[in-house]
């Protein structure tokens, strides 16, 4: 883990894990399917790290979750 500061844990971090857990996904399935590392997810899900766009839309697909930009009014 070496270069990764350990942050606090916050509600995405949560949401995301709920998603994967719903998804009835280890973190090492998830991972596989979603052409990561089972450390990427886990780093993810512990607020280590954040995710790229690409990355959580990737994720948020495997979980069968889209997501949605939407304009603010």
């Amino acid at each position: 883990m070496g270069r990764y500061k350990k942050l606090r844990k916050n509600e995405w971090c949560s949401m995301i894990t709920q998603c994967r857990e719903e998804a009835g996904l280890t973190q090492q399935q998830a991972a596989k399917a979603a052409g990561l590392s089972k450390n990427h997810v886990y780093y993810i899900e512990n607020n280590i790290i954040s995710p790229t766009v690409v990355t959580l839309d990737e994720l948020l697909r495997v979980y069968g979750y889209e997501l949605e930009i939407v304009k603010c009014h």
